[in-house]
């Protein structure tokens, strides 16, 4: 076994979990594959209408645009620059003239899973909404999420306040 696969190995086996092993940066394009691995897992689960083709090298870099601000923000474990997590953060202002954040395709490597490493991207991304001025900031998550899950953002002051349904078009 590597350098590289013990310090994984020794990130997973522990229990507490030590935010100083993770690194929260923005989208660069050598992340193209690894985003695209945790999207994939992502899109397996709940079906988020993922199309390989569509998610280019470019897909995660920053916009600003008159009314929209979109940036792709990336966990990486300190220790070996692995790509563990990501999530994307959007605001614009909304019909009303609402000034919204959104946190979408919020992912996590399955083995990274329940090491709090969603809930630190997630506390930064909240920390970033906040400094472009977002009124309220709402979670896009996939239909049949676990219950669990919907209790862990309820736990952090984010409760249902919609349903959106989609049909997908053939073209």
């Amino acid at each position: 076994m590597n350098s590289h696969s013990k310090l994984k190995m020794e990130f997973l086996k522990s229990k507490e979990f030590n935010e100083n092993k993770i690194i929260i940066r923005n989208y660069r394009p050598s992340d193209y594959q690894a985003t695209l691995e945790i999207l994939k897992q992502l899109h397996e689960i709940y079906d988020i209408g993922l199309k390989e083709k569509q998610w280019r090298i470019s897909s995660g870099l920053r916009q600003f645009k008159p009314n929209l601000k979109r940036e792709t923000l990336i966990a990486e474990l300190k220790s070996t620059g692995e790509v563990v997590s990501m999530g994307t953060i959007e605001a614009f202002k909304n019909t009303l003239g609402q000034y919204i954040g959104y946190l979408n395709n919020w992912a996590t490597k399955k083995e990274f899973i329940g090491k709090q490493i969603g809930k630190i991207l997630a506390d930064r991304a909240l920390q970033i909404l906040r400094s472009w001025g977002c009124e309220s900031i709402r979670i896009n998550l996939g239909y049949g999420v676990p219950e669990k899950l919907l209790k862990v953002f309820g736990r952090t002051g984010f409760k249902p306040i919609m349903i959106v349904l989609e049909k997908r078009i053939e073209m």
